[in-house]
Parts: structure tokens; sequence; C-alpha cells
């Protein structure tokens, strides 16, 4: 079954600019290693909810070569948040109800990284085929969870944040999109503890409809919890 918001993938165009910068707002920020792909490379900012940032680029980015996630054309656009991940404990039988259900779906396929030790970290992932990036794609991790996802001291931030407590998609359709989501997650708007909104072009201000226009549905603004009912919003760039 789905389980939780596993991670927000934000592109970056330069990672060790990215890094610095999230520093600077308060974030540990861990370095994560390069992808099997020979692609890309992160670094993760992990929280104590269990979701992390995913700060992502490709390691040549004079290269044409895009990944399976087709997130390449996102360098020229100038990257940010461009898509998300869901964490299921039962990836066979999530593809089979998401099949089901109308969905089309690719995968399940390997993946996996190599963390700055040299050490290899496995998983597998699966991904509906949309229009934009409305829906998130599934993760099971094959080796364990806590090599993939930094715990301990990695989640304690300066500025407080302790997890990603809502997400905010921008969709030309957002009733449309919410019901595809809801139909997705089986439990409606939220994944795990994360509030999911759908907003469309009336719900946003100029910024978030110059975003629509030139980057698609997608994600757009993420709520942090940064203790009691005090939230930190990070936006798309």
């Amino acid at each position: 079954m789905l389980r939780r918001l596993d991670h927000l993938v934000v592109l970056t165009l330069d990672l060790e600019q990215a890094t610095r910068e999230y520093e600077l707002l308060g974030f540990t920020v861990t370095p994560g290693g390069e992808h099997a792909d020979g692609l890309t490379r992160n670094a993760l900012v992990a929280f104590a909810d269990g979701t992390y940032l995913e700060l992502i680029s490709f390691i040549d980015p004079d290269d044409t070569t895009d990944n399976v996630w087709n997130w390449r054309p996102f360098v020229v656009l100038g990257g940010g948040f461009i898509d998300y991940c869901v964490a299921s404990d039962d990836l066979d039988g999530d593809v089979r109800r998401l099949r089901e259900s109308g969905f089309e779906v690719d995968g399940p396929a390997s993946g996996g990284r190599k963390l700055p030790n040299g050490e290899e970290i496995l998983w597998r992932v699966a991904r509906i085929r949309q229009e934009g990036r409305v829906l998130p794609f599934l993760i099971e991790d094959v080796t364990a969870r806590d090599r993939r996802v930094p715990d301990g001291p990695a989640t304690v931030h300066p500025n407080g944040a302790r997890g990603i407590s809502r997400l905010r998609i921008t969709a030309l359709n957002a009733q449309q999109a919410a019901a595809s989501l809801a139909a997705f997650t089986g439990t409606g708007l939220r994944i795990g503890a994360c509030i999911v909104e759908l907003q469309g072009p009336e719900d946003v201000d100029e910024k978030g409809k110059r975003r629509l226009q030139k980057l698609g549905t997608g994600p757009f603004m993420a709520d942090l919890d940064v203790g009691g009912t005090k939230v930190m919003t990070l936006p798309a760039r």
C-alpha cells in the first residue's frame, strides 16, 4: 500500500550552490551520491517525519541525454520543484490496483544510487503515464530505507523544520486533477500525513500562472512543519 509522501524533487542547475543556499535557509543538507544511470547526482534535506527534499542536478548540463523521468527539459526552464514521490511497501500490489483502476503504469523497474562512500543502494519504481506531474511516482526500497534516506542528526535543522505538512500542486483543471489524485491514493487528497492541495490558475498569483504556463501541471509550493502551529512555505523556486 501507499505509506507516505516519500520526497519532493527539486531540480538544481548547480548542486553545490543549491546546497549552500539551502544551508543558508537553515537546513541540514546531506550529500546523496550519483544515480545508477550516471546522469544525475543529488543531496538530501531529510526530515524527522520521514519525508525529504531531493536536490538533484544533471552531472553534465551540456549533455542532451534525458533520464527515464524526462526531467532534462526542466533544465532550460530553470528547474525548481518538478516532481514528487510516494513510498510503497507493496509496489507490485499497488501497480496492480492502479491498473485495475484504469491508470496506465510503467514499471516496476529497478533503480539505485552510489553513496559518497561507494556503497550501492537499490530500489524499485513505477510511474503513471500522464500529462504533467499531478500524480507522483512510486518507490519501494530493496536495500534498507535508512541507507537511502538519512536519519538521526541529518533530520535536525537550525530553522526547526520537521516535515512536509502540505503540498500544493497547480493544474489547469484543479477539480479534474483532484479527482484523479483521489483515485490514485484511494484515501482522498492526503498522502500519509501530508495534505495535497490542488490549485487552478485562478488560485495562484501571476508568478504561479507564469510557472504553470512554462512548466505545466505539477508541484508548486510545500509547507513545512516547524513546530506547533508554525509553517514555513517553500516556493517552487
